[in-house]
């Protein structure tokens, strides 16, 4: 099995290429070269950019699994510059799904963003894949968009694109204060006694995944016989407050939570209130998240306070 993993540099992409081996052939593809202490053995990097449709065809061969994770930008900067956003973005993945027309893959993982397509819920209810989709932030709009091109582009060509909506991934190698990954910045700022704001009383509601879960979903999607074209959340279904989880990360860190420095600011009306997925349509398949956030923290907390230095 040859898995080629589009933007394969960042932490979703270096763990996944981990879990994938030995049993796969993984070649990781990205606009820069890593640097050295990233490289992982047995894995095969290729630099180039993505968008070009004669890279492309060079990278990937007929019967590939390929995963695409590519993105350059996070919901911070995507409100910065919305149009950098759709520029860099967009025109890659319409590129990629053109040049795949021409070589026959075994299938295309889209991984999306369950996080930021659904935008804001009536109810505090766990999410279907049904479930409208309105965005509010040019990061959510901009890959709801690259959905319905993978959509059509499996309706028109064929081609054997799922699409995976994960939660909120955490666990060791995420690097905090990146823009994303509340937990992992949250971790530093309580190991180095730094404030944290949140915004709101107690925050906004969100389900947290440990990497491995999300690694073992995104797998099975690889390889799972399902209709091209379908959509899968990826999620804990367990939702916690800011609050909630702050006061988990201390404990993990022996940390005492009244000793969290907190900094309360108004609700953002950007900020989405409640995001639960329901990851029912993926457990059918044979897929559950079995590590609770305790367990996923505790290996955790260890590799951020390793790396503190590094953030």
């Amino acid at each position: 099995m040859r898995i080629v993993l589009l933007g394969g540099t960042g932490f979703i992409g270096r763990y996944f290429a981990s879990f994938c081996q030995p049993s796969a052939d993984v070649v990781i593809v990205s606009r820069h070269a890593p640097m050295a202490v990233d490289r992982l053995a047995d894995v095969t990097y290729v630099q180039g950019d993505c968008a070009s449709q004669d890279f492309v065809r060079e990278v990937i061969r007929p019967g590939d699994h390929v995963v695409y994770l590519a993105y350059n930008s996070v919901p911070k900067t995507s409100f910065d510059d919305p149009l950098r956003d759709i520029h860099e973005n967009l025109p890659l993945s319409i590129s990629l799904l053109g040049a795949l027309r021409e070589i026959p893959v075994k299938r295309l993982l889209y991984v999306s963003s369950g996080g930021t397509v659904y935008g804001p819920t009536e109810t505090e209810l766990p999410i279907m894949e049904d479930h409208p989709t309105f965005p509010i932030s040019p990061y959510g709009i901009t890959k709801l968009a690259i959905e319905k091109y993978c959509g059509m582009y499996a309706r028109l060509f064929g081609i054997p694109v799922v699409i995976a909506r994960p939660s909120n991934p955490y666990g060791p190698g995420q690097v905090p204060y990146r823009g994303q990954g509340f937990v992992a910045t949250a971790a530093a700022k309580i190991l180095r006694g730094e404030q944290i704001v949140v915004f709101g009383e107690s925050g906004t509601v969100r389900d947290y995944l440990y990497i491995d879960d999300l690694c073992a979903a995104m797998h099975l999607l690889l390889t799972a016989e399902v209709t091209p074209g379908s959509i899968f959340n990826i999620g804990s279904e367990i939702g916690r407050n800011n609050l909630e989880v702050l006061r988990a990360v201390a404990t993990a860190s022996g940390t005492r939570p009244s000793d969290v420095r907190i900094d309360f600011h108004p609700p953002r009306d950007f900020d989405v209130a409640y995001n639960v997925l329901s990851s029912e349509k993926l457990r059918a398949l044979g897929w559950s998240a079995v590590t609770p956030l305790d367990r996923g923290l505790a290996t955790t907390l260890p590799w951020i306070a390793e790396h503190l230095c590094t953030a």
